[in-house]
């Protein structure tokens, strides 16, 4: 989904900026006005929206240096609404735009804490690189990326055929990546991957 169809989806731009920015990274705990920020809306407008997220449980209020802070649920059932959010985040358009000048890359995409929706404000992000770059040029392009981040980017990169053999051969890091949550940045890993794993 687009940031258009969010915003008709969650009712407005600013209500869907603050979700994006709540469940985007879970663990991370945002101040009233920090929030506000990202969601380009009002401090009063983003008090509301959390009283009454808080009420219904999508969001939950803590306490940190005598702040109140808030984050996502941890509740499981809202796990999908953390995998939609991260399709669209500035994480994930980060690395894309990273990604997109670095030639022989058919397929990238995040996995571990954060595709898991584990990851907390420091948590590395882990990215898999399929095609014929280098693991060198391919972490290099992500270096400023991840200052902009403020989070360390670590990518692994294999041709297709190598990480295929991997599969194929029950190495528990492939199986790992085919069995765990992805967030595609590049290309698709089951059209582009797994279509061919039984040749």
């Amino acid at each position: 989904m687009n940031e258009s169809q969010m915003v008709e989806v969650f009712g407005s731009v600013g209500r869907f900026r603050a979700l994006r920015a709540l469940f985007a990274e879970p663990g991370r705990g945002f101040g009233q006005r920090e929030l506000a920020a990202e969601a380009g809306i009002d401090p009063g407008g983003v008090a509301r929206l959390l009283k009454r997220w808080v009420a219904v449980g999508l969001v939950t209020r803590r306490h940190q240096d005598g702040l109140p802070r808030y984050c996502a649920s941890a509740d499981p059932a809202l796990k999908p609404l953390v995998a939609l959010m991260l399709q669209d985040s500035v994480l994930v358009n980060t690395l894309r735009e990273a990604l997109a000048p670095v030639p022989g890359v058919v397929v990238a995409l995040v996995f571990g804490s954060v595709a898991r929706g584990e990851a907390v404000a420091g948590s590395d992000v882990d990215v898999l690189v399929l095609g014929q770059a280098s693991e060198l040029k391919v972490n290099a392009a992500l270096k400023p990326a991840g200052r902009s981040l403020g989070r360390a980017v670590h990518a692994t990169a294999y041709t297709i055929d190598s990480f295929m053999e991997q599969v194929r051969g029950g190495e528990s890091f492939a199986q790992d990546i085919v069995q765990g949550p992805r967030i595609a940045l590049v290309g698709s890993f089951e059209n582009d991957v797994l279509s061919g794993v039984g040749r």
